[in-house]
């Protein structure tokens, strides 16, 4: 008979409900009897139980999933809860179940239990708990059928969830587990991402368009938007469930890393150059000197970047994941998504462990921007050249550019560490939302300050619309160029 279960199946317990159609008996704990056999008493037998006419009632309509009623044919219910006893029994299909006194009772599923078949399915999509090969699918039934999930301390009621038996791995024998819902992601921060990726997308074309950002800083700027927009695209199609093959999602998953961790190097790589020209090298000279700098930027971003990857690739080769303690330091990308997984320690080790290095590296190099630029602002002379009060100008806007990235870019990092913490430790529910909506949004705050500012908006308007000046000094400094002054005259 435990073969023949469905999903449509709920194993029910003994417990006292909500009443309904039948007195004190909730609709979950009784059994279509439609099809059962009616004695001249008006008792029923259900399979080998025999249901008093007391325990019987009409129903006309059912309860769905979320507690909703539904129309259907008039039909005969029993109450079949009330009638399996409790005895204390010795056998192998036994399943544990915490008592009102807090003490746990072995209960035969077959003698004590009962299959119902007619009751709802809660949703598509299950999985089951198994406590035997992982510690975090822990689980608690209690007598009034509640029953506690570990992990997330959720308490299922009966319509919740059903208990099926499944062979254990050996293949030897079968054990009775609890079958719940998946539990779906929110979509909102999906959609919120994918509207990040179309700021996102217009801020690297304006940059690309403007020969104002045609420059080292621009150049690495740029970079940085376009690793940050493909991070989120991989993530919002992680969420999406677009790539179902395992090997796009493995591809998917180690992809959005690679890209995850270039996006942090580029902020540092822009940290570093910022305190290259202001700091290391505060004149002119500064800009005969980059000739190949913005080659061996990309080459340390997008090889740190490789390496760190590889990293994550081989200790899932070397260590799969399963349910022991060192896999908590796996990154088991593809488990559990298409993603590297970030609930328990390996979150940390290979997520927010390299994000805290390079906030400590960003930190340091704005400290000692700050620093020079102070100083260099005591020591400077109140009279120079025009040229030189015109370069200064435009390095000052390059990093009043950077000090928002770094504010911006570098308190979400901070509060995405914190917030991951409070996940973890299952508090400040409300401050993970909020960290959540702001790190989604980044791309959308990007093209708040890049490009809705009033010099950029003028640049664009005439660029468009172009005008006459006359007198014009510009001076440009690009990775293939030396710093030169150029004055156009009419």
């Amino acid at each position: 008979m435990s073969a023949i279960l469905y999903w449509s199946c709920t194993w029910s317990l003994l417990l006292a409900g909500i009443a309904a159609d039948i007195l004190d008996c909730d609709f979950f704990d009784t059994v279509d009897l439609t099809h059962s056999f009616k004695f001249e008493n008006g008792s029923y037998r259900y399979e080998d139980v025999i249901i008093p006419a007391r325990l019987t009632g009409a129903y006309d309509y059912r309860i769905l999933y979320g507690g909703s009623r539904e129309k259907v044919p008039n039909h005969i219910r029993g109450c079949i809860c009330k009638l399996k006893p409790y005895e204390e029994l010795t056998y192998n299909y036994a399943l544990n179940i915490t008592l009102r006194t807090g003490k746990m009772a072995s209960k035969h599923i077959m003698n004590e239990m009962i299959i119902q078949q007619d009751l709802p399915m809660p949703c598509q999509i299950h999985y089951h708990l198994d406590a035997e090969l992982y510690t975090e699918d822990m689980w608690t039934l209690f007598e009034n059928g509640t029953l506690l999930r570990h992990y997330d301390n959720a308490f299922l009621s009966k319509q919740d969830y059903c208990f099926q038996p499944r062979k254990s791995e050996s293949g030897e024998s079968y054990s009775v587990v609890p079958y719940n819902c998946v539990i779906q992601p929110s979509m909102t921060m999906a959609y919120v991402k994918l509207a990040s990726v179309v700021f996102m997308a217009m801020t690297i074309g304006t940059y690309l368009w403007l020969p104002l950002f045609h420059t080292i800083h621009g150049q690495c700027c740029t970079l940085y938007f376009l690793s940050l927009m493909v991070t989120f695209l991989l993530n919002v199609a992680s969420t999406f469930g677009v790539f179902m093959d395992d090997l796009m999602c493995l591809v998917n998953g180690y992809a959005g890393y690679y890209a995850a961790m270039a996006t942090f190097l580029w902020l540092s790589v822009i940290s570093f150059d910022v305190w290259r020209r202001f700091g290391l090298h505060p004149h002119r000279e500064f800009c005969r000197s980059i000739g190949n700098t913005f080659l061996y930027y990309n080459l340390i971003v997008w090889s740190s970047a490789g390496i760190l990857t590889l990293v994550i690739l081989v200790v899932d080769q070397l260590f799969p994941y399963s349910s022991d303690c060192v896999s908590n330091f796996v990154p088991a990308v593809g488990v559990t998504s298409c993603w590297i997984l970030t609930d328990g320690w390996s979150g940390m080790v290979y997520i927010y462990g390299p994000i805290c290095i390079f906030i400590l590296f960003n930190v340091t190099m704005f400290y000692l921007t700050i620093r020079n630029i102070h100083v260099e602002k005591k020591l400077r002379p109140k009279v120079s050249r025009n040229y030189e009060d015109k370069a200064k100008s435009r390095n000052l806007a390059s990093f009043g550019l950077y000090v928002y990235l770094f504010v911006i870019m570098g308190g979400c990092w901070i509060l995405d560490i914190m917030a991951f913490i409070c996940e973890t430790q299952k508090i400040f529910k409300q401050f993970t939302n909020a960290n959540d909506l702001i790190n989604c949004s980044q791309g959308i705050i990007i093209f708040l300050l890049t490009i809705c500012k009033k010099e950029v908006l003028k640049t664009i308007r005439d660029r468009i619309q172009p005008i006459r000046t006359s007198g014009i000094e510009f001076e440009t400094c690009t990775m293939t160029q030396d710093c030169h002054l150029m004055q156009q005259i009419n």
